[in-house]
């Protein structure tokens, strides 16, 4: 449910200013679809959002209903058809629910203190209960289940003037970023959500990686790259990128016998042609996201 910080901020912001949340959800989907099941967007009682769901006619539409279940109380259940069944669009099923402040937020709370688990919600009803384990998303018997997670996170090693781009692109992504170094340039990592500063770069191996999903080493230095590579390697992290020319990186595969490791991706990034630090970015965050959605 909250794979994206961007949910996380709008829930914090709004329960500072006291307001009630909407969450609009898909339930379902047939055919081709611009959102998927389980792609969520949330609606404050000030009418301001965070989510995309469609097109302008369908985030009128929820905003709309938002309105209504808020005055209600209600939940709504509609269905969302393409006007011409030759537009080549498919149908999806919508849940909209409203979640009040003087409740603490009730299920939408709840789930906030229950990550690992999944949110299982009747879509006619208020009940809804968890599970103690992460289940698919799916829609059965008029239960709606939703896993809850913690936004996915990268870690950035280095903090040169190359990263500024690599944070950006993953804050676009909704990723929580954490940046490590042993001196590290505050200037070109400001939109960082996370730094960790080491006194000396040996600490790394003291420190806990379990809670990241990714990883890219760009520090520019053999030495550095090998003593970070060597941490990574012992902890469960599922992408370990390394930004390098393919020469070194088959040096460095072979050092660390890692020709059929397939978390290892260097040189880090899909090749897409590009040559300037945006581009860079493109394609590393790219490569993440195929393999987090397991394309590769």
């Amino acid at each position: 449910m909250f794979n994206n910080k961007e949910y996380l901020s709008f829930i914090e912001k709004s329960k500072k200013d006291k307001l009630d949340i909407v969450v609009a959800s898909v339930v379902n989907t047939l055919g081709s679809t611009y959102a998927k099941s389980g792609n969520m967007m949330l609606i404050n009682s000030n009418f301001e959002s965070v989510g995309v769901l469609g097109s302008p006619a369908l985030h009128k539409k929820i905003l709309d209903l938002s309105k209504q279940t808020l005055n209600s109380k209600e939940i709504i259940f509609f269905k969302n058809e393409p006007k011409s069944k030759s537009s080549g669009h498919g149908i999806s099923n919508y849940l909209v629910e409203a979640f009040f402040y003087e409740d603490d937020y009730s299920a939408l709370g709840e789930a906030l203190v229950n990550i690992g688990k999944t949110l299982v919600r009747n879509i006619y009803t208020s009940e809804y209960s968890f599970l103690d384990k992460k289940s698919e998303i799916k829609f059965e018997n008029n239960l709606f289940y939703q896993s809850i997670e913690f936004p996915y996170s990268l870690l950035i090693f280095g903090s040169g003037d190359h990263v500024t781009s690599l944070i950006e692109m993953a804050n676009l992504m909704g990723w929580r970023t954490t940046v490590i170094d042993t001196n590290i340039k505050k200037q070109t990592v400001l939109n960082a959500d996370y730094l960790i500063q080491l006194d000396k770069i040996e600490d790394i191996n003291n420190m806990d990686l379990t809670t990241y999903n990714s990883s890219v080493i760009l520090s520019h230095s053999p030495i550095k790259d090998d003593i970070y590579l060597e941490a990574l390697l012992k902890s469960k992290v599922e992408y370990i990128g390394v930004l390098g020319n393919k020469k070194n990186m088959q040096k460095k595969k072979n050092k660390f016998n890692l020709e059929n490791d397939k978390r290892f991706y260097a040189p880090v990034g899909l090749d897409i042609g590009g040559t300037t630090h945006q581009s860079i970015a493109l394609s590393i965050c790219s490569q993440i996201e195929a393999r987090k959605n397991g394309k590769i």
